[in-house]
């Protein structure tokens, strides 16, 4: 297999290295070869059969394949908008989205579905996302009621639960519990806190303690919150400042189902994104 990775400016190196670096190492037998602006003349190919690049309107020559891997998440008034419906839809080439929502932009423009699918960003392939899951006990603040064991749809989540849901013997914890077989199984959860870029909780201290650390705090809002508050004498005038309210509403993200957290955590795949270009390529050879 011949592959050509064109580059239409020097930031696409950011881009199609992390390909070529893939394919180096997991099909020595492809050969690999780079044309446009490098910082110096590249080794090229001749005839290649995929050609990719990372801009819509790559000048790269044609190829039986050509794959568009895109340059960003963003559209500049330019991709992924209708400035660029005719290029999208008449250019013949495949496209490589960052993420599921970028796919159904393409689609609306009018891209046959078959000529997208959703890599991540190449430039991305040796991240991750660090997320630390930490619900509250109480019924009827916790977000175990309504994530229950479907946090673990989310690859790599540390999982710690409260004391009293690790410890108790009341049923309700016990059945909390029942739902995480794999968690931090200590008290003490600085050191996941710390390394955690995203912190998902509900109404107790986890998430209003992420985002005064500067991280992307998400709090699942359980339907019966207003009875804990109700039940404790508090007015309605005075919960909205009260800081597990106040403060995730203004500097962080509150979801209230399942479907929505997934969807938050979930934006774009994280890693992985030149293995799926190859199988991409494997697939239409």
């Amino acid at each position: 297999m011949k592959i050509l990775l064109y580059g239409d400016w020097g930031l696409a190196s950011t881009y199609l290295n992390p390909v070529a670096a893939y394919i180096k190492y997991y099909e020595p037998t492809w050969e690999v070869g780079y044309a446009g602006d490098y910082e110096k003349p590249p080794d090229t190919v001749e005839n290649p059969e995929v050609v990719i690049t990372c801009d819509e309107l790559s000048g790269a020559p044609d190829a039986p394949l050509k794959i568009c891997i895109f340059h960003g998440m963003a559209s500049k008034g330019q991709s992924f908008s209708t400035a660029r419906r005719e290029n999208f839809i008449n250019r013949r080439q495949d496209y490589a989205v960052p993420s599921p929502y970028h796919r159904e932009l393409l689609l609306d423009l009018g891209v046959p579905d078959e000529r997208i699918f959703v890599s991540g960003l190449t430039k991305y392939d040796n991240f991750e996302q660090r997320i630390l899951y930490a619900p509250t006990h109480n019924p009827k603040l916790s977000a175990i009621p309504i994530v229950k064991d479907r946090i673990y749809e989310i690859p790599g989540v540390k999982v710690h639960l409260h004391m009293w849901t690790r410890t108790s013997e009341k049923d309700i914890h016990k059945q909390f519990r029942s739902y995480y077989p794999v968690h931090e199984d200590r008290e003490n959860i600085n050191d996941v806190l710390d390394s955690a870029d995203t912190v998902i909780g509900d109404m107790g201290s986890i998430v209003v303690e992420a985002l005064s650390l500067g991280k992307r705090g998400i709090q699942v809002i359980n339907p019966e919150w207003k009875e804990f508050y109700k039940e404790k004498g508090i007015p309605d005038n005075e919960l909205e400042r009260l800081p597990e309210i106040y403060i995730p509403k203004r500097y962080g993200l509150v979801v209230t189902s399942v479907e929505e957290l997934l969807e938050a955590v979930n934006i774009a795949p994280i890693g992985g994104a030149s293995k799926r270009i190859v199988e991409w390529i494997k697939a239409k050879s």
